[in-house]
């Protein structure tokens, strides 16, 4: 009485925890499919955010940190493909904190990459290249070359961005040496022409025009090894033409541009970089003194094109070559409306280059008070500038020297963590050793007793097996004695008085007759009877049968006992003979188990069974056409758990498919020792 009550306790508790189980399961297959969803391409943007949302938070139910990173990054790609910076940053910040809380390296790296690509958008390039600086190392030590350096590339913008062009210049040329022991892939070659573009365009920075256009030549070649490379000519020519042009080889460069501008693809495909070329002939054919007017002409078709497509930097280009061509043709109330107007823009646009072009401009066509306005304008912006780009320059070199600190304070930690561990392990080690030494002298002497144990019980086995087999020999020999006597001598002696009634019928009255008649009747029907039981006892069906002859028995005994249709088939390469006994003893046994099973359960009409033999190994295959059952939530009965013991013992296994309203399949595979 005092056990019911914690029995009930450990009943419900049970049930509640099935059901927690299944919940939580749900919940995981839910997540899972949320995911999906939300990479279908197929699918609005909108509804991919939603379902990527609720993949998350989904996860923060279920409380499981991997799941909430991985779902997270899911929701943070989603933010990317909608231009959404702000959010894919907020939610990347999490990623990093879960991330770092797992010691997922690659995660870490994957976010810190994402983290610097946002910042970067907001133009906060200190964090951009902490972010990106982070995610390098960490690509480095897992062998992510790819991603590595495709990292050094954005880093190298940063410092090109900061007029860094010596680090910019290092970072890229290390860029290159990963990027080059790549597979000559799409994505590669794009982060590699981008590599050598940046480096051509640091070198004309620097004025080493010749080297410049080295790197735009290779870049030239890097396009022709790509896919579409028709933007990347195209960029690379117009970049090439402007450096012959600041290098003074005028011809060359307005035989580039002019080579572009045959080019009808260039307008269809890219027309900010045709407003570009188009600004950089007449710029050029303007230098060469040729006539003014048809230069004008370019000049403004180009500035109506930029106009007419709302770009700033096509348009910025085109006003600041349009305003110098004008003050050197001393149009200058031309110049000066065309120099304010690129001055706005370029404001707006934060193009800091070409606001110090148009001020320097301005401050040489307005005399007097108003130039020097410009021209205080101009100095004031440049030093900024310097003052800006050195401070980032600096925040750049002190985040390389504070992850080197922290990176080594973190060695430092880890040696004495090593230190620390490695001596605990070999203490723990150390016990372990002993303990395993006494237990395994235990496990020792228990394991020689149970294996006398098993050698007695498979002597006894082998003697139960032999006595049976002696048993089944007396039996069969008695069934043959007794067959014989009733065939040799009760037969024989109703077959002779059969013979002496047969002459009394010589005998000729009617009444004598008939009498004799019915007893030779009688006689022939009894010997009918005897000679029926003597063939029957004669039929045994184990006497001089093989195993495959007992289990044809045993199909049809219990075929027909169910009211089962069946088919039978046996590989006549199987040698059941040299099969042990005890091997033939458990198929007999599962077999039987296995088709009361389909007789009770399955609802079957048709039962199929075969042996089958590939490769030393005796396939049985018991098959059925009954209702079938889910394999996945069925709880094994005992019947089931005697077929798997069973097989283990023989070595062999098994194997179920069913399908409902399909029917069942057994297989059990037996090795053949």
């Amino acid at each position: 009485m005092i056990r019911t009550p914690l029995l009930l306790l450990t009943f419900f508790c049970s049930i509640s925890t099935i059901a927690q189980s299944d919940s939580f399961k749900q919940k995981l297959d839910s997540i899972q499919s949320l995911r999906e969803l939300s990479r279908d391409s197929n699918l609005d943007i909108e509804l991919r955010l939603i379902h990527a949302q609720n993949a998350l938070a989904l996860s923060e139910e279920i409380k499981i940190d991997t799941t909430k990173l991985k779902s997270g990054i899911y929701l943070s790609y989603r933010y990317l493909d909608m231009d959404n910076i702000d959010s894919y940053k907020k939610i990347n910040l999490k990623n990093l904190k879960l991330a770092t809380k797992l010691n997922d390296s690659s995660a870490i790296a994957n976010v810190n990459y994402g983290l610097g690509y946002s910042y970067s958008q907001d133009g906060k390039t200190d964090s951009a290249y902490y972010y990106y600086y982070n995610a390098e190392k960490l690509y480095r030590t897992l062998g992510n070359v790819q991603s590595e350096g495709e990292i050094l590339l954005n880093i190298a913008n940063i410092q090109e961005t900061n007029r860094d062009y010596i680090g910019c210049e290092e970072t890229a040329i290390r860029a290159i040496s990963l990027m080059e022991t790549l597979p000559e892939n799409e994505r590669n070659l794009d982060t590699l022409w981008s590599l050598y573009n940046l480096l051509a365009i640091v070198s004309e920075r620097l004025e080493f025009r010749e080297k410049a256009i080295e790197n735009y030549e290779k870049c030239l070649e890097i396009a022709g090894k790509m896919e579409n490379p028709l933007y990347y000519q195209y960029t690379s020519k117009n970049n090439m033409g402007f450096t012959f042009r600041e290098n003074g080889s005028l011809d060359k460069a307005l035989n580039t541009f002019e080579e572009l501008l045959n080019d009808k693809r260039l307008f269809e495909l890219d027309v900010e970089t045709y407003i570009l070329v188009l600004g950089n002939a007449a710029y050029t054919r303007h230098l060469l003194g040729e006539n003014i007017v048809s230069v004008e002409e370019q000049f403004k078709e180009g500035y109506k094109l930029s106009d007419s497509i709302e770009d700033p930097v096509s348009k910025v280009v085109i006003l600041g070559d349009m305003s110098q061509f004008y003050y050197n043709i001393n149009r200058k109330d031309e110049a000066l409306k065309l120099s304010k107007e690129n001055y706005a823009i370029a404001k707006k646009s934060n193009m800091n280059d070409e606001v110090l072009k148009s001020l320097k401009l301005m401050a040489k066509i307005e005399e007097g008070d108003a130039g020097k306005v410009y021209l205080n304008k101009y100095i004031n912006l440049s030093d900024s500038l310097v003052k800006g780009e050195r401070e980032n320059r600096n925040k750049l070199a002190r985040i390389r020297f504070d992850v080197g600190k922290i990176e080594a304070d973190n060695k430092q930690l880890s040696r004495q963590r090593s230190i620390l561990t490695i001596v605990s392990v070999a203490l723990l080690v150390g016990l372990i050793f002993i303990y395993i030494i006494i237990s395994q002298r235990a496990k020792n002497r228990k394991l020689k007793f149970i294996q006398k144990q098993q050698e007695a019980n498979e002597e006894i086995y082998n003697l139960m097996l032999a006595q049976q087999d002696k048993v089944e020999e007396g039996r069969t020999h008695e069934k043959k004695r007794i067959s014989e006597e009733l065939h040799d001598g009760i037969l024989g002696k109703l077959f002779g008085t059969r013979l002496s009634l047969d002459s009394l019928n010589l005998v000729q009255t009617d009444e004598a007759a008939k009498s004799r008649s019915q007893y030779i009747d009688n006689l022939k029907t009894i010997e009918t009877e005897i000679r029926k039981i003597s063939h029957d006892l004669n039929s045994d069906f184990v006497a001089n049968s093989s195993f495959i002859d007992i289990i044809k028995a045993l199909v049809e005994t219990q075929t027909t006992a169910y009211n089962l249709k069946h088919k039978f088939s046996n590989d006549d390469d199987i040698d059941w003979e040299e099969m042990p006994n005890k091997t033939k003893i458990h198929i007999y046994r599962m077999l039987q188990e296995t088709m009361q099973n389909i007789y009770k359960h399955a609802n079957a009409n048709l039962v199929k069974i075969s042996f089958q033999l590939k490769n030393n190994v005796i396939l049985c295959t018991i098959q059925d056409d009954g209702s079938g059952f889910n394999v996945n939530k069925a709880r094994k009965g005992i019947g089931l758990k005697n077929i798997d013991s069973r097989v283990n013992n023989i070595g062999g296994k098994a194997e179920v498919y069913s399908e409902i309203d399909i029917g069942t399949t057994f297989k059990i595979f037996i090795p053949v020792k």
